[in-house]
């Protein structure tokens, strides 16, 4: 598997795997016309954000997409997690830090301070190893959300 920025060819299957990670996660997905939308307004303007995927044999294996923020409260830019997926069969190989990894150097390419990401509900069956998943990462709790200094 390889990890790379998503391109307009990996629309469909971003939106897919977003949805599969909205369902596990107990929600329902958006529409696929509307998400498909979404991933094409974010490859379309990095200024936004990015979408990062990790492929193999050319079927997409994880995908992670992040917003760029602006906040006061702790000021500076920052990068916001939006939605971080591993397909269930390749989890447990290394995917989900190798996209972190390659947020973490485009977040630093965009010259951003910090990375957060909000956490599932305290009702989420794998709540405890998506929090160690993340404080292996270098990320340490901030409430519901969790955040890593870059």
């Amino acid at each position: 598997w390889l990890v790379r920025p998503a391109d307009h060819e990996d629309v469909a299957a971003v939106a897919a795997a977003v949805g599969e990670l909205l369902v596990e996660l107990g929600g329902t997905p958006a529409p696929t016309m509307a998400m498909q939308a979404t991933v094409r307004d974010l490859l379309g303007s990095p200024w936004a954000g990015a979408v990062i995927v990790a492929e193999s044999a050319g079927a997409l294996v994880g995908v992670l997409a992040a917003s760029w923020q602006l906040a006061i409260h702790v000021p500076g830019r920052y990068a916001l997690i939006q939605d971080l997926w591993v397909d269930r069969a390749w989890r447990g190989r290394a995917i989900g830090g190798a996209l972190l990894a390659a947020l973490f150097e485009r977040a630093r390419g965009q010259r951003l301070d910090r990375i957060e990401v909000g956490l599932p509900r305290a009702s989420f069956a794998e709540i405890a190893a998506t929090e160690s998943f993340y404080r292996t990462n270098g990320f340490v709790a901030l409430g519901p959300r969790m955040r890593a200094v870059l």
